[in-house]
């Protein structure tokens, strides 16, 4: 794993992923047949190497950077197209599988969650809609005025977003990536979830389900009234 992560680490340093970097890397990865939780944890390390690094690079190239070193990261396994993963908090497990499905999006992204409160994960999402991802965000009134929540700067970032006024809670907590990759559990998208909690994600690929997870959204969506 070490010897993985030092090598991720060099390709950041000169702020270019040339294309021996990454057949490098990507061999390299394949060699140590690592397992799912130890793929977690690489996840989660590549990110942690882009923070140390934020300042030295532009937003632009630090996002490719992340977005083509995830893309080494993924074996037969993780495109399977019906494949599903579990994930757990506390720790940022969650919050960084969270993201990287965010990353990943080419299409839509259509998020459904209680509560938004994790700045990491609302600036992904602005950053999806400025990048020309059609993005709808559904959530729940009296969260959406609680502090810290950042509902109010992704509405006015221009995310298309919706609340729910009625007495009772939109309690869901769940996301729909370009129509074939579902994100749903108890976690809501707040750093108490990752800090303190024990919460869960499911990451789902199977069409049935993820159908009537559209279903769910697009009917809430037409009944809720806009932020």
């Amino acid at each position: 794993m070490e010897e993985v992560i030092e090598l991720i680490k060099e390709s950041i340093t000169d702020h270019v992923l040339i294309s021996s970097e990454k057949k490098g890397i990507k061999q390299l990865i394949s060699s140590k047949k690592f397992n799912k939780r130890e793929m977690d944890f690489l996840r989660s390390q590549i990110f942690d190497i882009a923070k140390n690094n934020q300042e030295e690079l532009s937003k632009g190239s630090l996002l490719e950077w992340i977005e083509n070193i995830n893309k080494l990261t993924l074996t037969n396994t993780d495109t399977n197209k019906n494949s599903s993963y579990a994930y757990f908090s506390p720790g940022n497990t969650c919050r960084n599988a969270i993201i990287q499905q965010i990353k990943l999006a080419t299409e839509s992204l259509k998020i459904c969650v209680f509560t938004i409160s994790d700045n990491e994960i609302s600036k992904e999402i602005i950053s999806a809609y400025k990048k020309g991802i059609n993005v709808k965000i559904i959530s729940d009134n009296d969260k959406s005025f609680d502090l810290g929540s950042d509902i109010e700067q992704m509405a006015n970032s221009g995310v298309d977003t919706k609340i729910d006024n009625s007495p009772s809670h939109m309690h869901h907590k769940f996301c729909i990536i370009d129509k074939d990759t579902l994100i749903t559990g108890s976690y809501n998208w707040t750093r108490s979830a990752a800090e303190r909690n024990q919460e869960n994600i499911l990451i789902n690929k199977e069409p049935q389900i993820i159908k009537s997870y559209l279903k769910e959204f697009d009917k809430l969506w037409k009944e809720l009234d806009k932020y």
